[in-house]
């Protein structure tokens, strides 16, 4: 009955359908070969004119002359124009070109398959004719029929037949019908169908419109509904606008019951291989907050291989005139604090090993940061990467930028300019093959336009606190890298598809020392970004590094080197802190900074583990650790748990106690049936901050999914349905969460108390 329910929506309320895909650069036309003049195919024999694209072959075949016709028997084949025909029994008039054949009968003609017992055709014609007929037109659509003419190319009529998407002798759904017309990339018009479920019928109608489509085309996608408790019954119908071969895009709303109606759209094109890019927009005028939600983002990506730069822009404008995320279904942006728009332009010398780049960012406040800004316009950076100087030992390496700021923050508006530039050299030596050090040295010069007045001015000075004068800052650094001792250890045998293994482990260190030089005027810099925050430093970091490594053979044959896990312990010791002399009495000191046990592993393809604990020896104590792991097992299942836990400190070093765990897994019940939970808990607050339940069986030519939310603001059920070719959504990979999850690396690609699953790790790996 639900089924049956279904289908007269789709019928009365959504004739149409949208093959829903992104839009292609615009191709030239292919255009059929024609036969060179002369040219033969073994076993074919052409009919009348030798160039002509018509052939014939056959177990037997004799040419009757007199009667001017050709016969065929056994295994009959006949191709002409863009069609081919496969029958026992083929004979084909050499006057009139008309032919028939019987027996075993296969009718091809581009993505149409057709088979039945009777076939009349005639070679210069489309106009075809089969009898007790059944096939797949546009590769998708399964109809049958006593009787079938082919009226012109994509073009059929049907008597007496039945029409579907589904597979097997009793399909999940169909219409049975008296007379039918089917146009491919257009519709089927149906005359007085009677549905039918699991070959039973359910009901009847006078006529049907249908879609037939195997491209992108114009037509009403799925609608989702939906209900909650804070924005009421949802109903979301959208329209699908094939606009032309590079572009095409997606309008619609959301029917919030309890808010009013929120009004989307989404413009996609693809000008060519290179260029391409995206306009996405809502708007709503919430009754029930009595406030405007609007968002407005466009993407745009242009690459220029010839010059070897590329043009990105990503343009994120929105407007909350209230606090509210229930509106919000996706997670990121939930718990997104601002807009973030970029334009940058940048372009490459790979001769030189340089990169050039000009563009901005503007970051504004949403929610709780509203009013807040941060902008670089202009920020214009020019980096030469480590390259070789002329045919020296010497590498070279250059950072350099200039940037205009603007800071908003606390209703106070901070403007400034600065010019950075940080030229360094470095020279590595390889004295033994398990071991290598390469020492550097650089300068970092910077310039600023606005400082403050005096050093007990804070971070945010306000207009009277600062100055308009050019303030510089020069420092400069060096730092040895040494790589080793190394040794390793080649264990031979094999596991699976595993070959030999191999063990290193190494010594990594770095030492790094930048004096305090103008340590007046460095308490006159207004802190914006890293670089405003760079001090004189005197550090040495170690770490134990252990590699696993193996072979793996690959499909195609040979084996490839796969590192199965890295495990790293390291520590950072602050030759400055040791030193120190000032404030003991009340703070002892600690140069000793956290021990860092970091794992990375991933035996796999179908399994990730990442881990990292950081020790607080002074305490004896760990202060943070972080878990994550990840098992995919293809289109069956997939499980993904992640924790992340901190310890709280009200002394130094200070840190808010924070404890987070993540769950997500799906697993399929059978081949139609799959099942996702998603839960997300704050250990520390006690609380559940979601959890969701996708429920979803999808056949071969149909599906449907039901969705459950529950957040701290709200809960929340939604369902959607599809019909294979008829009426159709976005599609959606088996598990809808771990698309994210395994493009991301982390859990849902979200941020805020989310564990992270990507550690940059101390040293170079």
């Amino acid at each position: 009955m639900l089924f049956a329910l279904a289908m007269a929506l789709v019928l009365y309320a959504a004739p149409a359908a949208a093959q829903f895909a992104p839009p292609s650069a615009p191709l030239p036309q292919p255009r059929s070969p024609l036969p060179r003049e002369g040219e033969r195919k073994e076993g074919l024999r052409f009919l009348q004119d030798p160039t002509a694209a018509a052939a014939i072959s056959a177990d037997q075949l004799t040419e009757d002359r007199e009667r001017q016709r050709v016969v065929g028997r056994g295994f009959a084949d006949i191709r002409f124009g863009d069609k081919r025909i496969q029958a026992d029994f083929v004979e084909v008039q050499s006057g009139t070109r008309d032919g028939v054949a019987t027996g075993n009968i296969v009718f091809q003609a581009g993505n149409d398959r057709i088979v039945g017992t009777r076939i009349e055709f005639n070679l210069d014609s489309e106009r075809v004719v089969i009898y007790d007929a059944r096939g797949y037109l546009g590769g998708t659509y399964y109809i049958t029929g006593d009787l079938l003419r082919r009226l012109a190319q994509d073009h059929y009529e049907v008597v007496d037949g039945t029409f579907t998407t589904c597979e097997g002798d009793r399909p999940d759904w169909g219409f049975r019908f008296k007379r039918s017309t089917f146009r491919v990339e257009g519709y089927a018009i149906l005359d007085g169908p009677a549905v039918e479920v699991a070959g039973v019928p359910v009901g009847y109608l006078p006529v049907a419109v249908l879609p037939v489509k195997t491209r992108r085309a114009t037509g009403f996608l799925v609608p989702q509904f939906g209900a909650g408790n804070r924005n009421g019954f949802e109903f979301s119908p959208a329209f699908f606008w094939a606009i032309n071969e590079w572009s095409d895009a997606t309008l619609g709303f959301d029917y919030l019951s309890k808010r009013g109606i929120r009004y989307k759209g989404e413009y996609r094109y693809i000008l060519s291989g290179n260029t391409r890019g995206r306009v996405q927009g809502s708007f709503l005028r919430d009754k029930l907050e009595k406030g405007q939600f609007w968002d407005l983002k466009v993407d745009h990506l242009t690459l220029f291989p010839e010059t070897a730069s590329s043009f990105n822009a990503f343009i994120d404008l929105a407007r909350r005139d209230v606090i509210d995320r229930s509106l919000e279904r996706d997670l990121v942006e939930r718990v997104r604090q601002n807009t973030d728009t970029t334009i940058q332009y940048t372009r490459n010398f790979p001769r030189a090993d340089t990169q050039f780049k000009v563009g901005m960012r503007r970051q504004e406040g949403l929610d709780e940061s509203d009013g807040q800004l941060f902008q670089k316009l202009p920020e214009v950076r020019l980096d030469i990467f480590s390259s070789r100087i002329g045919t020296s030992d010497f590498y070279k390496e250059l950072i350099s930028s200039y940037t205009a700021f603007r800071r908003d923050l606390n209703r106070n508006s901070i403007e400034l300019q600065r010019v950075h530039l940080e030229p360094s050299v470095s020279l590595p030596l390889q004295t033994v093959p398990w071991l290598g050090v390469t020492p550097e040295f650089g300068i970092r010069e910077t310039f600023w336009t606005v400082q403050k007045i005096n050093s007990s001015v804070g971070s945010n000075p306000t207009d009277a606190e600062r100055r308009e004068e050019i303030l510089s800052r020069e420092m400069w650094f060096a730092s040895l890298n040494v790589l080793g001792p190394r040794f390793s250890r080649v264990y031979e045998g094999r596991v699976g598809p595993l070959q030999d293994f191999k063990h290193i482990i190494g010594l990594e260190t770095v030492y790094f020392y930048s004096p305090a030089m103008d340590s007046e005027d460095r308490r006159l810099i207004i802190p914006l970004d890293e670089v405003d925050s760079l001090q004189d430093q005197n550090t040495i970091t170690y770490a134990i590094v252990n590699r696993f490594l193996t072979k793996l053979e690959k499909e195609e044959g040979g084996f490839e080197t796969r590192q199965l896990a890295r495990i790293a312990l390291s520590q950072t010791f602050d030759v400055a802190e040791a030193r120190r002399t000032q404030d003991l009495e009340t703070r002892e000191r600690r140069p000793f900074g956290f021990i860092l046990f970091d794992v990375t592993s991933r035996p796999t393809r179908q399994i990730r583990l990442f881990h990292q604990t950081f020790y607080n020896q002074y305490e004896q104590e760990i202060d943070l650790h972080s878990t994550g792991i990840l098992l995919d097992g293809g289109r069956n299942w997939f499980l993904n748990v992640d924790r992340t836990w901190s310890r709280q400190r009200n002394e130094f070093p200070f840190s808010t106690g924070q404890s987070f765990i993540n769950f997500t897994g799906g697993v399929a019940l059978g081949r139609r049936w799959f099942i996702e939970y998603l839960t997300r808990l704050n250990k520390v607050e006690r609380a559940t901050l979601e959890q969701s339940i996708i429920l979803r069986y999808q056949s071969c030519c149909w599906g449907v999914a039901l969705t459950l939310t529950d957040t701290r603001d709200k809960s929340e059920i939604f369902v959607n349905f599809s019909l294979l070719g008829i009426l159709e959504g976005e599609r959606v990979p088996t598990f809808k969460t771990r698309r994210t999850v395994t493009d991301e690396g982390r859990f849902l690609g979200g941020s805020g108390g989310l564990a992270p699953m990507r550690f940059q790790s101390p040293l170079p790996p």
